[in-house]
């Protein structure tokens, strides 16, 4: 009779999750992947043209995380056709500027990138602060505000919201003041900018410096170039590099271009190092206390781009266990699930791969 009562109790479960999981998303998603705003200047049929193009090379750019895939002749053979990709588009008339929005079939760019052997980027991204410091060629060290280089900080923006990421930048207000100095970004000491980050609820710190260097291929020495160098705080480890650009715009452009770059190695998924044998795993959750908690955890896992499939397997009081079928490693999956602030690993101190225990959070 008790079995009888579990087995039922846990169909009544599983169809619950059914209906539920058509509910919400939840935060920390980046809309718009597959869509694209170009500026134009007509709406004749050769501008028009020219914008779907463009918009088709900013959504291969932004889903497969890569800057580099528009040199393929691949993909260029495939902007040729941009028009075969295309869903929707319609003409935006502000005061100011002329826009084509457009939206492309995402079945057909995923296939098309996969097919190509490029990386596909989940909707779920990390969000990062940029902490920036510039040295004028005749002026000395100071942080670059929205009140001094506006400018600089509309073009990261810009930029990051081309690539698809979330870059946020900090309030540089006396509570920050207060933590940071110029020599904490100018140094990229990005564990003391961690601190002062904590209050903005980012994943990532990216700490730059951008100054101006002479031209090795200038004909003149009186000729610059600008250069950032910049250091990069993610899930505990540091990295670093540099960029270079004409002017402090372009080279603004690259740091976050470089940013996008580096996020997307560690989390987009590289469907050719896919291993057979290894695309299945199951994952136990603690702490479930109610139903609608089955259905976030069902919808959540559902809603990874690293996930075919979620199911629940098994239930013994508050812990559940789900089976998913994966279509990158489980290193993909552990990353894609630190990106969600309601999961926290049951140790603490490093994820066991073989054995994934997490807390959901109340």
């Amino acid at each position: 009779m008790i079995k009888a009562v579990a087995i039922l109790a846990r169909l009544h479960l599983m169809l619950w999750l059914s209906l539920w999981c058509w509910g919400s998303a939840h935060a920390g998603v980046i809309d718009g992947l597959y869509s694209a705003k170009v500026e134009v200047s007509d709406q004749s049929t050769g501008t028009q043209n020219k914008a779907i193009r463009q918009g088709l090379e900013d959504v291969f750019v932004k889903v497969s995380g890569s800057s580099s895939l528009l040199r393929d002749p691949k993909i260029s053979q495939q902007l040729k056709q941009a028009k075969s990709y295309l869903r929707t588009y319609r003409f935006e008339q502000t005061p100011e500027q002329l826009y084509l929005s457009v939206n492309f079939d995402q079945e057909k760019v995923d296939k098309q990138l996969r097919n190509s052997g490029y990386r596909i980027w989940d909707k779920r991204r990390p969000e990062s602060i940029l902490w920036l410091a510039i040295k004028e060629p005749q002026g000395g060290r100071e942080l670059i505000s929205e009140s001094s280089h506006q400018g600089l900080l509309i073009r990261a923006q810009e930029t990051a919201t081309r690539r698809g990421i979330e870059v946020v930048q900090p309030l540089l207000d006396l509570d920050d003041m207060q933590s940071i100095s110029i020599y904490d970004v100018w140094g990229g000491f990005v564990h003391q900018l961690a601190q002062a980050s904590r209050r903005y609820a980012v994943e990532n710190v990216l700490s730059a410096r951008v100054y101006s260097v002479e031209n090795p291929d200038a004909k003149t020495r009186t000729e610059l170039q600008w250069q950032a160098d910049w250091t990069l705080l993610e899930a505990g480890n540091t990295t670093s590099g540099t960029v270079t650009g004409e002017d402090q715009e372009q080279t603004v452009i690259a740091l976050i271009n470089s940013l996008a770059d580096n996020l997307a190695t560690k989390y987009a998924i590289d469907f050719s190092r896919l291993d057979p044998n290894a695309q299945r795993t199951v994952v136990s959750i603690k702490n479930l206390t109610n139903l609608r908690q089955y259905g976030e955890i069902v919808k959540f896992f559902n809603g990874l781009s690293v996930v075919n499939s979620a199911n629940l397997v098994s239930q013994t009081g508050q812990v559940a266990q789900f089976e998913l079928s994966l279509l990158g490693d489980v290193d993909n999956l552990i990353d894609a699930m630190a990106l969600d602030n309601r999961l926290s690993p049951a140790n603490r101190f490093e994820v066991d791969r073989q054995n994934l225990e997490y807390f959901w959070k109340l």
